[in-house]
C-alpha cells in the first residue's frame, strides 16, 4: 500500500493526499495520516500525482505505508514540536538534519 505525502515548496509538511469530502474529482489533502488514500501501487500513486501536477503548486512524494507508519508520523509531528520550542521556527524551518529519518529511526530502532 503506498501513500502521497505532499510539501509545500518551503519544504513544510501539507498533507496526505486524501477523498475530498465533496468533490471526488478534486485534489485534497489531510494531515491525519489514519485518512491517506491508499494506493495498491507505487504507478497508480505516480499517476495521480501526475494528474493533479498542473494545478497544484506542492511537491509530491509516495510513500509505503507500512505498519509503523503513523507512529513515525506521531514521532515527526513531536520532534517537530520540541524543535520550534526549544530552538525556534528556523530550525523548524531548515534544519541541518532530517526530521523524518531521526524518527524513523526512533520508531523503528534503526
Amino acid at each position: 500500500m503506498y501513500v502521497i505525502k505532499a510539501y509545500d515548496y518551503d519544504g513544510n509538511f501539507y498533507g496526505y493526499f486524501a477523498d475530498h469530502p465533496e468533490e471526488p474529482d478534486m485534489p485534497y489533502y489531510d494531515d491525519n495520516p489514519l485518512n491517506a488514500k491508499g494506493f495498491d501501487s507505487y504507478d497508480e500513486a505516480a499517476t495521480v500525482i501526475e494528474r493533479f501536477a498542473d494545478s497544484s503548486e506542492l511537491e509530491c512524494i509516495i510513500i509505503e505505508k507500512t505498519e509503523c507508519f503513523v507512529k513515525v508520523d506521531d514521532m515527526v509531528k513531536k520532534i517537530s514540536s520540541w524543535v520550534k520550542e526549544n530552538y525556534g521556527e528556523s530550525e523548524l524551518s531548515n534544519p541541518s538534519w532530517n526530521i523524518e529519518s531521526l524518527a524513523k529511526y526512533l520508531v523503528e530502532g534503526e
